[in-house]
């Protein structure tokens, strides 16, 4: 299947439609933690036969890699995703994230995606190796901003691991980073899909990122 490469195109015009929640716990607060009954699937990418996406595209590569998942996002704007092939409604996925190397000001982008429709269209769910946070929709291969950059002292820069949480819940989604939550909106676009890890670089130098110790529960 032909897919993986599209310039990520941020409509600053839409940024205004974004609406941030107000929840019962606030930015900086510790996320809290669910039962382990809760767990719906889990993966440490010991087993390079759990079935996640493994191939070689024209803008990077995604599988199995030394016990880890790795996304490797190879030319400037190309966003790599690799899917679990597996279908999901409401989910909070939570991995670890280091990114292994970048370009020389770390301008990328790495995180998860939900709802993935198949064709990489969903919700990214995404931090930046400069400190950024953000929640980004691709629809008919266009990224629109739901939260816009926002800078963050909680997301840990540079080859260093972040912690990620991803929640999407009806039409809540919310995201943390190492245990704080930075932010949450509203949409309806899209109610179920699969689940991946992505990568993107805005340099000429690729990015690579590994993903490990994946748990997907009830939100």
């Amino acid at each position: 299947m032909n897919k993986k490469v599209f310039g990520v195109l941020i409509l600053l015009a839409v940024a205004a439609l974004a609406c941030t929640c107000n929840l019962p716990f606030g930015p900086g607060q510790q996320t809290p933690q669910p039962a382990e009954s809760d767990v719906i699937f889990q993966d440490d990418f010991g087993n390079s036969s759990s079935g996640w996406e493994v191939g070689d595209y024209e803008g990077g590569s995604v599988g199995y890699q030394s016990g880890a998942y790795a996304v490797v996002s190879g030319n400037t704007n190309s966003t790599m995703w690799g899917v679990a092939n597996r279908s999901f409604d409401n989910v909070a996925i939570e991995v670890d994230a280091t990114q292994v190397s970048a370009g020389p000001e770390s301008n990328n982008d790495y995180g998860v995606v939900c709802r993935e429709q198949g064709d990489g269209n969903g919700y990214y769910l995404l931090v930046s190796g400069d400190g950024f946070y953000a929640i980004l929709k691709s629809a008919q291969d266009e990224f629109q901003p739901l939260v816009d950059w926002t800078e963050s002292s909680a997301v840990n820069q540079g080859n260093a691991t972040n912690r990620i949480k991803a929640v999407c819940n009806g039409s809540t989604l919310e995201l943390f980073v190492n245990g704080q939550r930075m932010t949450s909106v509203e949409d309806s676009t899209y109610a179920k899909g699969d689940i991946a890890l992505t990568a993107t670089t805005y340099e000429d130098v690729a990015t690579e990122v590994h993903f490990d110790n994946l748990t997907v529960r009830t939100p």
